[in-house]
C-alpha cells in the first residue's frame, strides 16, 4: 500500500509539474522563472511586457496577471490575486465612452503606460484576492491581507490591508531582527516538491553559521 501511494505522489507531482510547464508556456508573455515555481490551475499571465519571477515561488489558483511584474525569490500569491494596470483603459476624454478609450493594447511602443510595474522583493505573502495596481512597489517581506487593493508602496516587512491598503502592523519587533531573518535566509537551504509538505527541504542556517556583520 505504501509503495502505491508513493507512487501515486509521485505521478500527481509529475502532473503538478507539467501543469506550471503549460500554463507558463501557453502564456501571451514571455515569463522567465527561477526553479520551484508552483503555478495553480486557471492562473493566467496576459502582460504586455516580460513577467519575471525568482526561485521557490508559489503562485495559487486563478490569479491574474496583467501588468509587468517582477516576482522576488521565496514570494507566495494566495488564490484569485490579480496584478491590474492603473491606466489600461482610458477613461477621461470627454467625447468618448470608456468601453471605445484607450486600452493597454492599442498603446504604441515606447508609451510609458507600458512600462509601469509591480514589483514584488523577496519572501512576500499577498492574501487571498488581493489586488495591486500598477505602478507599485511591494517591500521585502511584506504581508498583504485577503481582499486588499494595494495602490502605493510598501515598505518592507509591513502588514497591509484593507482598501486602499494601510500599514497595519510590522512582521518583526525591529531592524536588527529583519536583519537576522535576512542573513538566515540566505545562508539556508529551502526547496519546494510537488509531492507536498513532506518533501520540501527547510533549513534555515543557525546563527552560529552566518557571518557577523
Amino acid at each position: 500500500m505504501s509503495v502505491l501511494r508513493s507512487g501515486a505522489g509521485m505521478l500527481l507531482a509529475t502532473l503538478r509539474r507539467a501543469r506550471t510547464w503549460w500554463i507558463v508556456r501557453r502564456s501571451r508573455v514571455e515569463v522567465v522563472a527561477g526553479p520551484g515555481l508552483h503555478v495553480g490551475v486557471g492562473t493566467s499571465f496576459s502582460a504586455p511586457r516580460p513577467i519575471r519571477i525568482g526561485k521557490q515561488v508559489y503562485i495559487g489558483k486563478y490569479v491574474q496577471i496583467e501588468t509587468k511584474c517582477t516576482i522576488g525569490d521565496y514570494c507566495m500569491l494566495a488564490n484569485r490575486v490579480a496584478f491590474v494596470g492603473r491606466h489600461d483603459h482610458e477613461f477621461g476624454v470627454v467625447g468618448i465612452p470608456t468601453r471605445f478609450g484607450l486600452w493597454i493594447g492599442a498603446r504604441k511602443p515606447g508609451d510609458p503606460v507600458l512600462d509601469e510595474a509591480v514589483v514584488i522583493e523577496d519572501d512576500v505573502w499577498i492574501g487571498y484576492g488581493a489586488i495591486l495596481l500598477s505602478p507599485v512597489r511591494v517591500g521585502r517581506g511584506v504581508v498583504v491581507a485577503a481582499g486588499s487593493v494595494v495602490t502605493r508602496d510598501v515598505p518592507p516587512y509591513s502588514i497591509v490591508a484593507g482598501v486602499p491598503a494601510r500599514v497595519i502592523g510590522k512582521r518583526f519587533a525591529d531592524a536588527e531582527e529583519r536583519s537576522l531573518h535576512e542573513r538566515l535566509v540566505a545562508a539556508g537551504r529551502f526547496e519546494f516538491s510537488e509531492r507536498g509538505y513532506p518533501h520540501w527541504i527547510v533549513r534555515p542556517a543557525k546563527v552560529d553559521q552566518i557571518p557577523r556583520k
